[in-house]
């Protein structure tokens, strides 16, 4: 049986509005002591949006991100700011970073973006009866937005051309959710019409039942 580690103290080590570290002790499972570097817990999440038109595509971005000096594929999306709910924050997100807003919600899953050095999670929601709104966007996002359709992101997923993990996992939870969504129906059809054929024979029976009494 895997045991949680055992908190004693924390260190703040660093503080900037972007990023805050402390070193915290804690005592292994075996009674060692050890320091450890992570992030302080957090005080918000985030969201990642999949955004989902009448032709069924999915909106991916593209932006330059800085520290791996490149272009990404990503998903809208930001933080939750204080007293903001998920949808509420995924509605924003979307509106900032796309000039779209939803009617329809769905969070779908969530992850934990560095587990070995935060407890920051990532929050998906899936959008849908979408309509035009737009925010005012950070500095910082310059963007290009692509409606893609779902064979072409598989196309791009086994090409290598998403390399951003955050939009990885947040497909795999849409493609999982729709698989799910799919068996569900299917076993409401199946139990649907199990219903209809054990209700035929007692259809039968009481037909001939009614004939019986007619003839009498």
């Amino acid at each position: 049986m895997i045991k949680p580690w055992k908190f004693i103290a924390r260190k703040h080590i660093f503080q900037h509005p972007r990023l805050q570290l402390t070193e915290d002790t804690v005592a292994l499972p075996n009674g060692k002591e050890i320091s450890y570097l992570r992030e302080e817990p957090a005080k918000m999440h985030s969201v990642a949006i999949i955004a989902i038109n009448a032709d069924e595509h999915i909106l991916l971005q593209k932006e330059y991100s800085y520290p791996p000096n490149t272009v990404l594929w990503q998903l809208p999306g930001g933080a939750i700011e204080s007293g903001e709910n998920i949808i509420d924050a995924a509605r924003r997100e979307l509106a900032e970073e796309s000039g779209f807003t939803a009617n329809s919600c769905t969070v779908i899953g969530s992850y934990y973006l560095n587990n070995r050095r935060s407890d920051r999670k990532q929050f998906v929601i899936a959008c849908r009866d979408l309509r035009e709104e737009t925010l005012p966007s950070d500095d910082e996002e310059f963007i290009e937005s692509v409606w893609t359709d779902r064979a072409e992101i598989t196309r791009m997923v086994a090409a290598g051309e998403i390399e951003n993990i955050t939009l990885l996992a947040a497909l795999q939870l849409y493609d999982s959710f729709n698989n799910s969504a799919f068996i569900i129906y299917n076993l409401s059809i199946s139990l649907k019409i199990s219903n209809l054929l054990n209700c035929i024979p007692n259809l039968a029976a009481l037909r001939r039942h009614n004939l019986l009494r007619a003839r009498r």
